[in-house]
């Protein structure tokens, strides 16, 4: 490798002219400059990451561990963390969980490792928070969580308004005359499917509905799981004339069993997403959705990790919950379309 000495004897200068010139220092004569930055391009000299982080004590990487690098949720996620990161010239790398807490511990401890100057995390499935969360030290290697966070561990978040989501979701059903009205949760041990939850039960309440315990299926936020949550309450009598499917890819299979089943919808079983994918939207049906701003999750995530790098907050963590918004396609029209014909 080309070294800096190397580009200093090439342009005729001394190695502290080269640092000042590759660290933009003001105090460097023009001439000086452009000998400098002619032999940098002629020799192809790269500096060397390892010696600057030993010298800044910062390696410019962040690391970020998803759960499921397959559902479309996360990649948006990953890409509005990324822009805003590589603005300030910060590397992101990635690592998939599969939701194993196991595998999530590896790529935590193989971040900090690398010496990452800050994390991202959006959990697993998990009762309790891990033991290596539990003793990190934010103080030196930041933590934010987005989507998914676990309770006890100080640090800062970023979450989507799951409450307030499901209950305009559930409402707009009941609105459509829908009063028997299934859900199909997340992992209830993850705080973003207990508060999806906690807005259906409270639309529920609002609407002197008492809960049903048969039509509360707990999922997986997976495409089988959202299949076998159907077929069990179709199999009810009677069954949900309506379904709240708490992401996207259950609510895929859900439309599977549906299809499967033979169940027109939304003619006998009217059907709401929390999500919004884009290929909701070319469904047949359309499906109704609510949707979350995945890109703003992550660069509101970014910029709130920048400003701890920076030292710009206060040590108490900080909590962002970002708007949803309720998109209705034909997937929950038909009832209300048919009572104000009628």
């Amino acid at each position: 490798m080309i070294t800096m000495k190397e580009v200093a004897a090439h342009a005729g200068v001394s190695t502290m002219t080269v640092s000042n010139v590759m660290n933009h220092a003001s105090s460097v004569a023009p001439d000086l400059r452009k000998r400098v930055l002619r032999a940098i391009r002629v020799l192809k000299y790269q500096p060397s990451a390892i010696a600057r982080s030993l010298r800044t004590k910062r390696t410019h990487t962040i690391g970020m561990i998803m759960p499921d690098i397959t559902n479309p949720f996360f990649p948006a996620v990953v890409r509005g963390a990324e822009d805003v990161l590589n603005q300030h010239g910060y590397t992101l790398i990635v690592g998939n969980s599969d939701s194993d807490t196991q595998k999530e511990e590896r790529y935590y401890r193989t971040f900090i490792a690398r010496r990452v100057d800050g994390l991202f995390i959006i959990a697993s499935a998990t009762t309790r928070p891990p033991d290596y969360l539990l003793h990190h030290d934010t103080s030196t290697v930041p933590v934010v969580f987005i989507d998914r966070f676990y309770r006890g561990v100080r640090a800062d978040a970023v979450f989507s308004d799951n409450v307030g989501g499901s209950l305009r979701a559930v409402n707009h059903l009941f609105d459509c005359g829908h009063r028997r009205i299934g859900i199909i949760t997340g992992p209830l041990e993850l705080e973003n499917a207990k508060m999806r939850l906690k807005g259906y039960k409270r639309s529920l309440a609002l609407h002197h509905v008492k809960i049903d315990n048969q039509l509360i299926r707990e999922g997986e936020y997976h495409v089988r799981s959202g299949y076998e949550q159907t077929k069990a309450l179709l199999s009810l009598k009677p069954r949900p004339t309506a379904l709240f499917v708490s992401n996207a890819p259950m609510t895929y299979g859900s439309l599977r069993a549906m299809r499967e089943s033979r169940v027109k919808c939304p003619e006998e079983l009217a059907l709401v997403s929390f999500d919004d994918m884009e290929w909701f939207e070319v469904s047949h049906p359309s499906i109704s959705g609510v949707a979350q701003d995945a890109y703003g999750l992550g660069t509101t995530a970014a910029q709130l990790l920048l400003k701890r790098l920076q030292g710009l907050l206060s040590r108490a963590p900080q909590h962002k919950t970002l708007r949803t918004k309720l998109v209705l396609r034909e997937s929950t029209k038909w009832r209300l379309i048919g009572e104000r014909a009628a």
